[in-house]
């Protein structure tokens, strides 16, 4: 379905490029496409290996004891706290939050280590946000931010079995 979306949306681009550029509109779009792709291409395998190897590489009785559905609050916190800590874009984490989820951490764990990445990120935080946006204003954020990934992880179970 989403393969189907997806060839329907190009299409469509493609026909409105077509459109408003011509021909040589579609054919310098479809050039950045093949060179994101060359950038991102390597990230994309290595992410996805990197989440295969992590089921391996932690014992699913570990995952499952600490992040386990039955894990309860400390789970969520855990996963709130790698969430914060793991670097790595969505190439990296969501294959390894899959993965995770696969070994047997439960779905609020899950959600919260999601959760933490996308919100209080910890080295894209000191390494971008502080020096471009200053102390005071990544402060307020951080304040404001840092308990939704526990929110988050403690609502997500319930509606996750609602929809399930």
């Amino acid at each position: 379905m989403t393969l189907l979306v997806l060839g329907g949306l190009f299409a469509l681009s493609v026909g409105l490029v077509a459109v408003r550029g011509g021909v040589s509109g579609v054919r310098e779009g479809l050039t950045v496409a093949v060179r994101l792709l060359r950038q991102v291409a390597l990230l994309i395998v290595l992410g996805m290996a990197l989440a295969a190897l992590a089921g391996h590489v932690l014992p699913a009785d570990l995952i499952t004891r600490w992040m386990g559905n039955e894990s309860g609050i400390v789970g969520v916190l855990i996963g709130t706290a790698l969430g914060a800590l793991v670097p790595g874009g969505p190439y990296v984490i969501l294959p390894l939050a899959g993965s995770v989820l696969a070994s047997g951490a439960g779905i609020g764990s899950v959600a919260a280590f999601i959760t933490a990445w996308s919100l209080i990120p910890v080295s894209r935080t000191l390494m971008f946000e502080l020096p471009f946006m200053g102390g005071a204003f990544t402060t307020s954020r951080l304040l404001v931010s840092t308990p939704f990934p526990v929110i988050v992880g403690l609502l997500t179970p319930p509606v996750y079995t609602l929809l399930t």
